[in-house]
């Protein structure tokens, strides 16, 4: 069971996944900040945040990372995989900003190492169910 695990997430395709999450995660950020800043809570700030980059992920992923063609099925499907993540995400933001009382602009950073993995699986599990190729 180790090895599958080492095997999933030491992988050129969780790499590949890495950097465009990284990259994703820098623009919702830097959205979320924006957002806070102007007053709007915490909560709707993160979650608008993760849905605006949504498009971008899914493109990049669908390139890099797997190496499938876009397609409606997967389009309709992919904003799936990020559920499970945004729910944590959204939770945590809560947690540390409303209840812990940190700053609001980094209550996002603190659910990354959770909601990357997380991702990874549900993400890697939809593109496999939408997939062609069955091999991913």
């Amino acid at each position: 069971m180790f090895e599958k695990i080492k095997n999933k997430f030491l992988s050129k395709q969780f790499l590949i996944f890495g950097i465009i999450g990284g990259i994703n995660t820098i623009l919702s950020q830097l959205i979320y900040i924006v957002l806070v800043k102007f007053g709007m809570i915490v909560s709707l700030s993160s979650v608008l945040g993760d849905s605006l980059t949504i498009i971008i992920s899914y493109f990049a992923n669908m390139k890099f990372t797997y190496n499938e063609k876009p397609s409606l099925k997967s389009a309709i499907t992919f904003p799936l995989s990020y559920l499970p993540g945004l729910i944590v995400n959204m939770l945590i933001v809560i947690l540390v900003a409303d209840v812990f009382h940190a700053p609001k602009e980094y209550a996002k950073l603190v659910s990354l190492p959770i909601t990357i993995p997380l991702n990874y699986v549900c993400m890697s599990l939809i593109i496999k169910l939408t997939s062609k190729k069955k091999e991913i």
